[in-house]
């Protein structure tokens, strides 16, 4: 039987003391400041992106960690923080790797589309894209950033301002389930408060087709869904595997649905005349 991988984020709100909310900031503000560093020696060597596996971040360590066998680092990112740990420092290339791997992607397929555009004569309206100007990006805490996790409680290593701190928090919510593999949690502002996000994954086995499914279990009952244009949005009805209707269901709002759809198309209609051409193979208008 095939296997796959299950993901999803538990959410946590941290308890704490008005006063260590200013070292959440200042901690995220520290990590923001350090990941912008690494993206700027990125964009000076770009050679970089292009390494296998962990040679990245070996190299960008290379270039910007003094050590005793490095002494004279390149760009030492001493000039921007001192004693930064060294899985905060990481965490830190992780985020400008992601950053820059996407900004580069972005910036060729903007001059594929410029080039169809030439090739075709028409003109090219679309602004390229630019290089991150502001850093919002959450502190990823890799294992030696926290530790004692239990159920209700967590030990981070926060950044006052001016020194590293070990703070006990407490945390409520969903706890996380034990059958799953925690990853590296983020500490995120969300709704004028810190939450802690924590990334877990799980292997499960892949159950077959429908038709495996449907096939070996005598009793199976299937929801088969129609579309619709009307004002039905979709028309659900259960049945047995032979195909005998035991209920149905209409939904509503399709004349709504359809009106945002109508007004949707017409924004991504005039885009497509703004920027003169559709760059064959790739999406357009995604977010619309």
């Amino acid at each position: 039987m095939h296997k796959s991988c299950a993901t999803k984020t538990i959410r946590q709100q941290l308890e704490y003391r008005p006063e260590i909310a200013g070292w959440f900031g200042e901690t995220k503000a520290l990590f923001n400041r350090v990941t912008a560093f690494y993206f700027e020696v990125i964009e000076d060597h770009p050679e970089v992106l292009h390494l296998d596996g962990n040679g990245p971040r070996d190299t960008l360590e290379r270039l910007t960690h003094r050590t005793k066998t490095n002494p004279e680092p390149i760009v030492p990112l001493a000039t921007v923080a001192e004693n930064i740990p060294a899985l905060m420092r990481r965490a830190a290339i992780q985020a400008a790797l992601g950053a820059a791997n996407s900004f580069h992607s972005n910036l060729a397929r903007w001059h594929r589309e410029k080039e169809q555009a030439s090739d075709k004569g028409k003109k090219f309206k679309k602004q390229p894209p630019v290089a991150p100007r502001h850093w919002n990006t959450s502190v990823t805490l890799y294992a030696g950033m926290w530790k004692e996790r239990t159920a209700n409680s967590i030990l981070l290593k926060l950044w006052t301002g001016t020194s590293w701190c070990w703070v006990k928090l407490h945390v409520l919510g969903r706890e996380l389930p034990e059958d799953w593999k925690a990853r590296s949690p983020q500490i995120v502002y969300r709704g004028k408060r810190w939450w802690l996000h924590t990334f877990v994954e799980k292997e499960i086995s892949n159950p077959g087709s429908v038709k495996e499914q449907v096939m070996s279990t005598p009793d199976t009952r299937v929801c088969s869904v129609k579309l619709s244009a009307s004002e039905a949005l979709a028309v659900c009805t259960v049945q047995t595997r032979e195909g005998t209707a035991l209920e149905t269901r209409f939904i509503g709002g399709g004349r709504h649905l359809n009106g945002l759809r109508k007004s949707l198309l017409g924004r991504i209609a005039r885009r497509r005349n703004d920027t003169g051409l559709i760059a064959r193979g790739e999406p357009d208008n995604a977010r619309l």
